[in-house]
């Protein structure tokens, strides 16, 4: 079960991009999530071909990914600001968008973010 306390920890885990490509195991994710999603890849994107042409989670950078985690049911790709979950037994997908920090009250009073 993905909870909201298991999200804070990906983020604060992953809270970076990868350095190597093959850290992410495409090679093992990509089959594994193409027998119920229309995903298709190449030398730098991801592209769900299922998605609307000019949905924004459409198409993703490699290079921007921080981390691809496998879940029970659900492929987690981890990026700095949302995680795109996509599912292994049919072809759900959600998206978690990460909160923006609270402003301390040194913010609140300079105007500062």
């Amino acid at each position: 079960m993905i909870t909201d306390s298991v999200i804070k920890e990906i983020y604060k885990k992953f809270s970076k991009p990868h350095k190597r490509r093959e850290d992410l195991q495409l090679e093992y994710f990509i089959p594994m999530l193409q027998q119920h999603h229309s995903i298709s890849i190449d030398q730098t994107e991801i592209i769900l071909e299922d998605l609307e042409e000019f949905n924004p989670f459409r198409r993703f950078l490699i290079r921007s990914l921080n981390a691809i985690l496998e879940f029970d049911k659900m492929i987690a790709f981890v990026f700095r600001t949302h995680i795109l979950f996509l599912g292994k037994e049919d072809n759900q997908m959600r998206v978690h968008m990460r909160p923006e920090p609270k402003k301390s009250l040194f913010d609140k009073i300079f105007g500062r973010g």
